[in-house]
């Protein structure tokens, strides 16, 4: 039997982090049936690990699903104060980064290992260095999300980063990305969603560097009870209503926020006056776990907005897993997204789409992979505008949904032939010590 280890698994509050894992799951189990999995959150403790893996423990009720077991920064709370727990945090996470500067495998992912033969990097947009962000605490924070990966590899386990974006490491913080490459480059594969991430992994030397899909597009949509009854409350025809997902820029402040929802107001506005909709869904995409990423603030505000210009406007915020998100984003007329992996999970169904990028090039990449290179902008200059006249001319075709699907189809159908070969571990020499054979009863067999 194939173990199978993955690592950096983020919170199912964050529904495009839950799309990257379960579509990652997704794969580990078509491309190997017989494997053995376990997936290792980023939140300390049984408790909060168990929330915070939810949907993809009912979705992969076989998968084993465990606690970090480094240091973080938030201990389980929605928010870190800098003069509090960071220093906390830098304090107990000393040791295991002295463990590793002195060239020793971390020993709580040593025995999470001890019997693996592939470890999987779940990617998303974590692998950078923020500008913003001290760089002490920028660097710490790509510590923990690169630590598991370097002990595997310490251990002579392969390594595989699926699904990432990299960067950016902006020139003034050199030593974060001398620590990137340092702590990755012994990656046996490195599958990257866009192609400004792809010339990063050149930059950082990292092996086997190849561009593919996103690993949301290979799951499915999934109409649940909880979808219909959304679907069923809405005013006017699915076709004729459109969904914005919103989320509060993480760094610019409110006045850029306000701008942008001023914006997408208009935009309904407009897209309504033209015929094309007669409604709109307001979704609450991510709900935490932290506050930046909590979308049912700047949600409401926008739903107020809309309705007191007039556009009839209804706001959601349940708690669905991505394949139900991915069927009420398909049934609707048109999406329009922030948050990236709405845009995603809307594409599957092959739903007019138009995305706004907020951080690194990844809106960009993965737009452009759908066809839709034109339908997408930044925060900082979205306009109504520029949202109208891309959506419009598909939302009038006949076939533009179709042609938007296939594509979705192809991508899954890439993701699933090349996930054959990231998947599959090389041959071990079977005298090697590093497999060690695990015992029924240890820390391995606890579920969530």
């Amino acid at each position: 039997m194939t173990r199978v280890v993955l690592v950096n698994a983020w919170h199912d509050d964050n529904k495009g982090d839950s799309a990257i894992t379960t579509g990652v799951l997704r794969l580990v189990e078509q491309s190997r049936p017989d494997a053995d999995v376990t997936v290792v959150g980023l939140t300390e403790g049984a408790g909060p690990t168990a929330i915070g893996s939810r949907h993809v423990a009912r979705a992969h009720p076989e998968a084993r699903i465990l606690p970090m077991p480094v240091p973080t920064e938030l201990r389980g709370k929605r928010t870190a104060t800098p003069l509090f727990d960071v220093p906390i945090w830098l304090a107990r996470l000393t040791p295991s980064a002295a463990m590793m500067a002195a060239g020793r495998p971390l020993a709580g992912f040593a025995s999470l290992f001890d019997d693996a033969d592939l470890v999987v990097g779940v990617g998303g947009s974590n692998l950078y260095s923020d500008a913003s962000v001290h760089p002490l605490v920028s660097m710490a924070r790509l510590f923990t999300l690169t630590a598991g990966l370097r002990t595997a590899q310490m251990m002579s386990i392969p390594t595989v980063l699926l699904g990432h974006t990299l960067g950016p490491f902006p020139r003034a913080r050199r030593r974060t990305a001398a620590m990137a490459r340092r702590m990755l480059s012994s990656a046996s594969a490195t599958v990257v969603r866009d192609p400004a991430s792809l010339d990063v992994a050149t930059h950082l030397g990292l092996r086997r560097a190849e561009l593919a899909p996103d690993m949301a597009y290979a799951i499915e949509p999934a109409v649940s009870e909880r979808v219909s009854a959304i679907v069923d409350s809405l005013p006017a025809s699915p076709r004729r209503t459109a969904v914005i997902a919103l989320r509060a820029h993480p760094s610019l402040g409110a006045d850029a926020d306000k701008r942008v929802r001023d914006e997408l107001v208009t935009a309904a506005q407009m897209l309504r006056d033209r015929g094309l909709i007669d409604h709109v869904l307001v979704v609450a995409h991510t709900l935490g776990p932290t506050d930046i990423e909590d979308d049912r603030p700047i949600s409401r505000a926008l739903t107020e907005a809309l309705r007191r210009a007039g556009v009839s406007a209804q706001y959601v915020d349940d708690d669905l897993g991505p394949e139900e998100l991915a069927a009420l984003y398909g049934a609707a007329g048109a999406m329009i997204a922030v948050r990236l992996h709405a845009a995603v999970l809307a594409l599957l169904s092959g739903t007019p789409t138009f995305a706004i990028g907020y951080f690194s090039t990844k809106s960009a990449g993965v737009m452009a992979s759908a066809g839709l290179a034109d339908c997408v902008a930044d925060f900082t200059d979205v306009t109504a505008e520029a949202v109208v006249s891309a959506l419009s001319p598909r939302m009038t075709d006949p076939t533009a949904r179709s042609r938007l699907a296939a594509i979705s189809h192809n991508h899954r159908t890439e993701l699933t032939r090349r996930a054959a070969d990231w998947l599959q571990p090389p041959p071990t020499d079977p005298t090697s010590e590093h497999h060690r054979t695990r015992q029924t009863g240890d820390a391995h067999d606890a579920r969530t």
